[in-house]
């Protein structure tokens, strides 16, 4: 017979497998959409920057949707709207298959399948931290947010072969039929009561009766990791979806072009099951371990700018995905570690509604930088500029939180 405590757990695991499955069906996808981006640009005859504000539009909702939907999960919890997210996904994959025209592309890719892959991919963070204590609770989120490398690995072959084989039509029409395992993910999702968490949460905990953004705007911790998140945020999407370009401008393969992809996936798998067990252990170091993934993208993207043989693109490929794992998979759990339990869902809604801006506007930025440089070189180089800001930003927020040692300390052993 099970007990309590042994239901608790298995609930627990089957949870975070859901939100591994969510993720990878979210914020996976469009990581992979660089092999798409080639092949419906050539499709629909249009330049870099036209092609690229499909993704720029889908990554844009991975954003926006996070502060209003906050209030709406906090009514209804995460299962219902993460049922209609991948209800949306399905659709919006599905009538990508019948676009004549980039313009369609914008409407049934980048609004019906971004809006719904925005909410799944608030939906699968928020819907963690109730569940576990602070000792588990990184442990939880990473390995949740685990699916979107995994997604990474495991998509850019498959649609490479498919398309090769039939069309990039066909390859949505994967993407759909994949989009409805969310369906059964959603419905794992319970909702938890966070006022009945049984730990001591963090200093905001005291205050955290009522959801009010000033406490937000008082916090200059959490100023100061919203705007280093919204920086990076900027270019989080650019090496997946320039890499295939930059690649065949020297005369690689698309299968060379997917080990690339699948290299920046085992890279960014690595980094978040590694830095999430790590930063259970040093949560006092969490700000530095963001900023030295934000110095590692400047370097590797600079890099990967000179190689010309399979191996070189591969290595850099890698070390790319283990920054994104880093400074991306960190994320979120950096609201959790900063904001009390019951203000987390808004907390991280806002910066994903403020990081919304930023997706829309990285893509087309570093499009505008390839057509004028005519080569998909010049992206990794803004890139690069970009993550520059954001380590001066990071290296700011780590002396803030020096500050709080012993506050953190305290937590951590909670």
């Amino acid at each position: 017979m099970i007990t309590k405590q042994g239901e608790i757990m298995v609930r627990q695991i089957l949870l975070v497998i859901a939100c591994h499955l969510v993720h990878m069906l979210s914020c996976g996808i469009s990581l992979s959409f660089g092999v798409l981006y080639r092949e419906m640009r050539i499709e629909f005859g249009t330049n870099f920057t036209e092609a690229a504000w499909i993704a720029s539009i889908f990554n844009g909702l991975l954003g926006f949707v996070g502060m209003p939907l906050s209030f709406i999960v906090n009514r209804l919890g995460e299962r219902w709207p993460t049922v209609f997210g991948s209800l949306l996904l399905v659709v919006g994959m599905l009538t990508s298959m019948f676009a004549t025209g980039i313009r369609t592309v914008y409407i049934t890719y980048g609004l019906t399948a971004g809006l719904g892959a925005g909410i799944n991919h608030y939906c699968a963070y928020t819907v963690i931290p109730p569940h576990f204590n602070k000792r588990w609770r990184p442990v939880a989120v990473m390995l949740a947010s685990a699916g979107v490398p995994m997604a990474t690995l495991v998509l850019p072959p498959i649609l490479t072969v498919i398309i090769e084989a039939y069309d990039w039509r066909k390859a949505y029409m994967f993407l759909a039929c994949l989009s409805l395992l969310g369906l059964p993910a959603a419905l794992i999702f319970y909702k938890q009561d966070v006022s009945k968490c049984v730990e001591s949460e963090s200093k905001n905990a005291t205050n955290s009766g009522t959801l009010r953004a000033s406490r937000f705007w008082k916090d200059s911790s959490y100023i100061l990791y919203l705007t280093s998140t919204v920086l990076i945020y900027l270019m989080l999407f650019v090496p997946s979806t320039f890499l295939p370009d930059l690649m065949h401008e020297f005369g690689r393969s698309s299968q060379d072009v997917y080990i690339s992809l699948m290299a920046m996936g085992v890279g960014d798998l690595s980094a978040r099951l590694l830095f999430g067990f790590l930063v259970q252990k040093i949560p006092r170091k969490l700000a530095f371990i963001r900023s030295a993934g934000a110095m590692l993208s400047c370097v590797a993207s600079c890099l990967i700018t000179r190689s010309r043989s399979l191996l070189m693109f591969a290595i850099f490929s890698g070390l790319i995905g283990v920054s994104i794992g880093i400074c991306s998979g960190l994320a979120f759990y950096m609201a959790v570690h900063l904001l009390a339990a019951k203000d987390v869902r808004v907390g991280y809604g806002l910066v994903l509604t403020l990081g919304g801006f930023a997706f829309v506007a990285g893509i087309p930025i570093a499009g505008i930088k390839e057509r004028c440089g005519k080569t998909s070189s010049m992206t990794y180089e803004v890139q690069s500029e970009v993550n520059r800001g954001y380590i001066d930003k990071e290296d700011i927020q780590t002396d803030g939180e020096a500050n709080k040692s012993a506050s953190l300390e305290q937590c951590s052993h909670l």
